[in-house]
């Protein structure tokens, strides 16, 4: 039974303890802690002599340093992994109270927290009551994560609606659902997108992990976002980048999940989309069936995230591929971080994909790669049966903005239902034996477009774009749509060896689609262009070769296909290390 300590009791505690101690010697070594820093909310210095307490704010406990830093060594209160701990930050007539609220101590917590000064807005204002025109889940955002040169996760939101739209954003933290920060941004015009970076919020505490919710309020205010995940510079640079999503699932797949596979494992979060606590069960099955069957089960507060680790996950199999289906009682969402980035690594790589709540028989991806240009190397396309029975799909290939010719490679054998199945292009179909001759079983060299298709059954379809020093990943798409919004497109950004995001346009129906280029800055549409495409086959569009375009500027783009449908996916790119991204465009009717 997790138990709720109170002060009164701690300090008891504290007391029988020293008896024991002064008589019996010393306890069993015990690391349960809590610690963190304490800084202003408005300038992110750290504050000194700030009362901690645990339980209510009767009296300190402790009191931070100079660093802001405080340090609670529960060892000596005959604590036990598992006990329930809050505690209040207290800078009397200078700054605001503020609770941690409650939390569960298995092992050393860090917990930072910022204050805000009397007079001054409160970090957490009451929710907005009103029904929300529309409302975005971001299962994992980030703020220096691990130190400085940690995690981090800008994001941007894009209005795809009709009208100017306001929105309220909301932190959540990891540890235990609270709310860290709320705030809220006016004026969002349609097509425009604002950005947030947690490491420029001086109201966020830092080496904490959150989950994000967005409202957006008006009548035809609707917004989607995108979340790029950043570490590491230099040579050991990683990006990843994954998609919000506005309505989840009590079923989510998960086509590729690893454990310690050649270097790659594939921790999950699954965000809690509904309006009470979530119990979600994630069921990994191997790919072959020769490993055994595993559940592991996680209970989510509302709005909140929990991970799983495949690698700290008991009875999974190093060296084996997973499909994964996350089953839950509440609509979730899940992120799926695929890294090969431990320290021994050279090259560091890691990227993100989102689970997959649909699927379908025909399945579209812009991009996929042989040997391709740039950092599109390779591509591995993973293929989930979502069906009751066994199903054998085909993956059509065609050249990206080309007239050659196009292939169809098979599935060797049929794929039982619940499992998957990774087409790998370097190797003959069904083998590992390297080829090189365009077949029947093997891709040739060269960058394609491809649909994945099964007639009368549904599948769901993960895409691994890796190289030596990069790795991408988006999920295969099931709706293509008429109009495609893409949050955050840019040229040049940071500099000639910044941030360029090439779109990876597919046809399927359209001969071909206009383009509208918005400016970050100022919301202004500064460029209308025209392309064309020929029925069914995808091309690049680089906004470093777009006239109209310059360089060091961040866009939000809008995509109409011509007399059909379309599917779309943003390449961000960027010198050094992994500094290579993709995330999906976002389908509008």
């Amino acid at each position: 039974m997790k138990i709720r300590r109170s002060v009164i009791g701690v300090l008891a505690a504290a007391l029988l303890v020293a008896a024991q101690l002064a008589t019996t010697g010393p306890a069993q070594a015990d690391h349960s802690l809590i610690d963190g820093y304490v800084t202003d909310a408005t300038t992110g210095i750290p504050i000194n002599d700030v009362c901690v307490t645990l339980g209510p704010p009767i009296a300190c406990f402790t009191r931070t340093n100079a660093e802001g830093y405080y340090k609670i060594d529960l060892a000596a209160l005959a604590a036990r992994d598992g006990d329930t701990w809050d505690m209040w930050f207290v800078k009397t007539g200078q700054y605001q109270n503020a609770y941690s609220d409650t939390f569960v101590v298995d092992g050393p917590v860090r917990f930072n927290q910022v204050l805000m000064p009397i007079g001054t807005r409160v970090l957490c204002p009451v929710a907005d009551t009103r029904l929300p025109t529309q409302t975005v889940y971001l299962p994992n955002v980030t703020k220096t994560l691990g130190g400085a040169t940690g995690w981090q996760t800008p994001f941007i939101v894009q209005n795809t609606g009709t009208a100017t739209a306001s929105l309220e954003v909301s932190y959540y933290r990891f540890l235990n659902g609270a709310c860290a920060v709320r705030r809220t941004v006016s004026n969002l015009r349609p097509g425009t997108s604002f950005s947030d970076v947690p490491n420029n919020d001086h109201d966020l505490p830092g080496d904490t992990q959150f989950s994000v919710v967005v409202k957006s309020f008006g009548v035809g205010s609707d917004i989607v976002s995108v979340v790029n995940q950043h570490a590491g510079s230099g040579s050991r640079a990683e990006a990843l980048s994954y998609v919000g999503v506005s309505e989840g699932d009590t079923s989510v797949f998960l086509p590729n999940i690893t454990r310690r596979f050649f270097g790659y494992v594939t921790p999950f979060i699954i965000q809690n989309l509904g309006t009470s606590e979530a119990t979600a069960t994630a069921r990994f099955v191997s790919f072959d069936g020769s490993a055994p069957t595993i559940s592991v089960t996680r209970d989510i507060p509302v709005g909140g995230s929990k991970f799983v680790d495949p690698n700290t996950t008991s009875g999974l199999v190093d060296g084996k591929q997973y499909s994964v289906t996350v089953s839950a009682n509440r609509p979730v969402s899940v992120v799926v971080n695929t890294h090969n980035d431990a320290a021994t690594v050279a090259a560091p790589v890691a990227y993100s994909t989102n689970g997959i709540t649909v699927g379908a028989d025909t399945v579209y991806g812009p991009l996929a790669a042989k040997n391709g240009e740039g950092v599109a190397d390779v591509t591995t396309i993973v293929v989930q049966n979502l069906s009751t029975a066994a199903i054998e799909p085909t993956l059509t290939f065609d050249v990206l903005s080309g007239t050659g010719t196009t292939q169809t490679i098979s599935a060797p054998d049929p794929i039982p239902a619940g499992r998957s199945w990774a087409f790998d292009p370097r190797f003959t179909v069904g083998t590992t034996t390297p080829c090189t001759v365009p077949s029947s079983t093997c891709l040739g060299d060269g960058e394609y477009s491809f649909v994945a298709s099964a007639p009368g059954a549904e599948m769901a379809v993960a895409v691994n774009v890796i190289s030596d020093t990069t790795a991408m990943g988006y999920t295969g798409i099931t709706a293509p749509a008429n109009t495609i919004y893409l949050p955050n497109v840019t040229r040049n950004l940071g500099g000639t060896s910044g941030w360029s995001t090439p779109i990876l346009l597919q046809t399927i129906g359209a001969s071909g689609a206009t383009l509208k280029w918005y400016r970050f800055s100022d919301g202004v549409l500064v460029l209308t262009q025209e392309v064309e495409v020929q029925r069914g086959r995808g091309i690049r569009i680089d906004p470093r070769t777009v006239s109209g375009l310059t360089d060091n500027t961040q866009y939000s783009v809008v995509i109409d296909g011509l007399g059909g449908s379309i599917a779309a996916i943003v390449v961000e790119v960027a010198s050094g290390g992994d500094n290579a991204m993709i995330y999906e465009g976002f389908a509008v009717e």
